[in-house]
């Protein structure tokens, strides 16, 4: 019997652990790339390149800004986040080969990053665009700024906006909320949103991140509150992909479908993680070449695999069609990314069983 692997290595809430480690994906915790992105200054041309995003408006940021490389049309190179102040960092060319000197860094960035477009992802926003160059690259590792500015006629947007201005009470403890959670201190954070929610309950945006530290450990509250951000802003995109994630967890795969679906008439081009809800939820509902096209969609846009399980839920609809060999072919390469432990036995497992139906048929 085939599995889609654990919902834990998907960042699914599972309903257990401590409200310490309960944040949204966080602007903080963009580890070497987000130190380097804060001290430009100390940077040597040719270790990477630097940038910075502008979100007219200047909204309070919780989670980060995806930047995308692309290095020919429709197709994803490189990711990275911008953080809280909008700066990025592109330290790497993504390739098997881990090279860790300055110099090779560069060679590598000429050979495959010299022409490419980067970009800012944020629905609802439009986002300008710059050329990486050999001059960046050599000389002077900065790009221009990308601008991202509201697309008034987008069906949906990731940053609500929906209540206009908060009341000031309510703006003081939302700012109060992001400091608590920048200093990983969940619960001081989800106590300072439950006082927004009082003294605005059309605030949708506070009740999306309450339901996102609550989703750890009380499924149902987070669930309600999510739901309360939707009705609270219909264009608002992050609830129904959180919801969909905890329908997905829940097994209930008609809702976790629907959600989706809503996610992706909200945000037509989609995400790798809302991608990777609808082709879940489409595999499980029967739905085979839906599924497959969908999965087929997150490996287009994330080629550094951060939802690491989609390449495996390709490979179960491509079992359905009979397609045995570009199943293995997918399974193969997946445990060449996927960590060792539980998901990787699963994924060997399910290679032994595709291998003993591909044999059979042979026979």
């Amino acid at each position: 019997m085939f599995l889609v692997a654990s919902a834990r290595a998907q960042g699914i809430p599972t309903g257990g652990g401590t409200s310490q480690t309960a944040r949204p994906d966080s602007v903080e915790d963009l580890g070497y790339i987000g130190y380097m992105a804060n001290s430009p200054e100390g940077v040597v041309a040719g270790s990477g390149i630097w940038g910075k995003v502008v979100v007219e408006g200047n909204p309070l940021l919780w989670e980060p800004i995806t930047i995308a490389i692309s290095c020919a049309a429709g197709k994803t190179d490189l990711t990275t986040g911008a953080g809280a102040d909008g700066k990025f960092a592109i330290t790497r060319v993504n390739l098997p080969t881990a090279y860790t000197l300055d110099g090779d860094v560069r060679r590598q960035m000429e050979q495959h990053y010299v022409g490419c477009a980067v970009r800012a992802e944020l629905a609802g926003y439009r986002s300008t665009t710059d050329t990486i160059t050999e001059q960046v690259l050599r000389d002077k590792p900065f790009l221009q700024d990308i601008n991202l500015t509201p697309q008034e006629d987008a069906p949906g947007t990731d940053i609500s906006t929906v209540t206009g201005p908060p009341s000031p009470e309510a703006q003081k403890y939302f700012q109060k909320a992001h400091e608590e959670w920048s200093h990983r201190n969940s619960d001081g954070a989800k106590s300072n949103l439950e006082q927004v929610v009082k003294i605005d309950p059309k605030f949708a945006e506070a009740w999306y991140l309450l339901g996102r530290l609550q989703a750890p450990t009380d499924i149902k509250a987070a669930t309600a509150s999510l739901k309360q951000a939707q009705t609270a802003d219909p264009r608002f995109v992050p609830p129904c992909v959180w919801l969909a994630v905890i329908a997905i967890q829940s097994r209930n795969w008609q809702e976790a479908s629907e959600w989706a679906s809503r996610a992706l008439e909200l945000d037509p081009a989609g995400t790798p993680r809302i991608w990777y809800e609808n082709a879940v939820a489409d595999y499980r509902l029967g739905k085979n070449e839906a599924a497959r096209t969908s999965a087929e969609h997150v490996l287009a846009m994330d080629p550094e695999h951060n939802v690491k399980n989609a390449e495996d839920v390709l490979a179960l609809t491509l079992v359905n069609k009979g397609d045995f060999s570009g199943a293995l072919d997918h399974l193969r390469n997946s445990l060449t990314y996927v960590p060792q432990g539980p998901d990787a036995e699963l994924i060997k497992r399910q290679i032994a069983f595709v291998e003993q139906k591909a044999g059979a048929v042979r026979k």
